[in-house]
């Protein structure tokens, strides 16, 4: 998944979601870097996991820090998930 992708998905996913609040095209975008981060090092699963995990954690008054999000990314790519390294000779 692009992370402009992730982003609309985000978007819809969250919109859905909430009752009292609103969530913006901007909103979405605090966390592009992230996409870009994990689209440059994974797949695109992992890209979706973060798009779910994000959306999991929103909710009315509350918007996950984009340095956790990315403590979550990082995650998936390091150890217990998909190495970041490409494999090589230490």
């Amino acid at each position: 998944m692009h992370p402009e992708t992730a982003v609309r998905q985000l978007e819809y996913a969250v919109a859905s979601k909430l009752e009292d609040d609103t969530w913006g095209h901007w909103e979405a975008t605090v966390y592009a870097d992230v996409f870009e981060h994990v689209a440059e090092r994974g797949t695109s699963a992992d890209v979706a996991e973060v798009v779910g995990h994000i959306s999991e954690k929103v909710s009315d008054g509350y918007r996950p820090n984009p340095a956790d999000v990315k403590a979550h990314a990082d995650s998936l790519l390091t150890a217990g998930g998909r190495p970041i390294t490409d494999g090589g000779e230490e």
